[in-house]
């Protein structure tokens, strides 16, 4: 715990020196939120080193919570590799109950926080929230959320489940230093599979919505140790992946989903779009002095057993902007036992693609758990 608190305090005071010219230093990209705490400013300057350093951190979501034989603590990643993925998504949908929707106790959560931030690791937290008219699931694709802009009749529901998100990352906590965590919400908008998304919304409710998220847990609840990453799903052209954008002052990431280019039945066609949408996203954070990232993807069940190779690791390296994503994330290992289903996107021990994924590791660009802790600015 000592060790990882004493390298964020060295990135934070080399934050503070002189380095650079004062072009560079222009260039260097800002939160938006002026109040952030200095853990915070130090892992959006590490995420921005990375990123110009032409390495990507390597993400997986639950990684901790559960795996395909195991349930409980461990890690898949871990255990065929030898180390930690570098970055660890964890879903708040459900948040007020005990358990999130992928039935993992909140208290876990914040510990697995807790212990992953002490090592090095890196947090992003996506949120599944439930439709609040019908108090179903984010796939009820009922129409609300005009009903919680404000005077609706689900306003005052919306803002309680922003506090009890906001009581949640403030209690992120460790040596009375607050965990900064990235924070990804009404993601994939651009389809129409969750209620904020596609023909589902409007796009000026879509937009009011974003921002009424940071303004309220910024401005109205005092949160300052989140980084807030903006994040479509596939997309065709610059254009489309701004349709619904929020707004400059309300982005600190720009992100994107993509999972059919690498399906089965995906044309080679389909697959270089990957690198098309890497591109221009990282055209738009440099324009928009921001930073770019792969915040979910994934091949299920790892049908290839070259595809972290010859797959995500080629696209990650195909040029100069591609190589500007700071992160890339895979989805989770489904328990077998409890979904009976082969839903998983990194393989467990003994898993034919696992030779792959070993050397995908070992490639210099990608960074895992011990280099981010290892990492020095220069």
């Amino acid at each position: 715990m000592r060790k990882r608190l004493v390298a964020a305090s060295f990135l934070i005071g080399l934050l503070t020196l002189n380095f650079g010219t004062a072009e560079d230093k222009a260039k260097t990209p800002k939160l938006n939120d002026k109040k952030a705490t200095k853990e915070t400013v130090a892992l959006y300057e590490q995420l921005h080193q990375v990123s110009e350093s032409g390495k990507t951190i390597f993400g997986h979501q639950d990684d901790l919570a559960y795996g395909y034989h195991w349930w409980g603590n461990g890690s898949d990643v871990k255990n065929v590799t030898g180390d930690y993925p570098g970055l660890y998504g964890w879903d708040m949908g459900h948040i007020g109950e005990e358990k999130n929707l992928d039935g993992v106790p909140f208290e876990d959560i914040k510990r697995y926080i807790k212990e992953s931030y002490s090592r090095g690791g890196i947090t992003t937290l996506s949120w599944h929230m439930i439709n609040l008219k019908e108090n179903s699931s984010s796939w009820d694709t009922t129409r609300v959320l005009h009903e919680m802009m404000k005077g609706g009749k689900y306003r005052q529901d919306f803002i309680n489940k922003l506090d009890l998100f906001a009581e949640f990352v403030d209690d992120l906590e460790l040596e009375g230093k607050k965990i900064p965590v990235l924070f990804r919400p009404w993601h994939e908008h651009n389809g129409s599979w969750f209620w904020w998304g596609g023909k589902n919304v409007e796009i000026k409710d879509y937009k009011k919505l974003w921002q009424f998220t940071v303004e309220y847990l910024r401005d109205e609840k005092g949160i300052h140790n989140i980084i807030y990453v903006y994040s479509t799903d596939a997309f065709d052209s610059e254009e489309s992946y701004l349709e619904r954008y929020p707004g400059d002052k309300y982005v600190d990431v720009l992100g994107f989903d993509d999972y059919g280019a690498y399906r089965a039945n995906a044309t080679p066609e389909r697959e270089q779009w990957v690198i098309r949408e890497l591109e221009t996203v990282a055209k738009l954070a440099q324009q928009k002095n921001k930073i770019c990232a792969f915040t979910e993807s994934g091949l299920e069940a790892v049908t290839d057993d070259q595809f972290f190779t010859t797959k995500l690791l080629d696209k990650l390296n195909h040029n100069e902007w591609t190589k500007k994503a700071a992160y890339v994330m895979l989805w989770r290992n489904a328990n077998y036992q409890k979904e009976q289903r082969d839903h998983f996107y990194v393989p467990y021990k003994g898993h034919s693609s696992a030779k792959d994924f070993i050397k995908f590791k070992e490639d210099p660009s990608i960074l895992f758990e011990s280099d981010l802790m290892n990492m020095k600015v220069n």
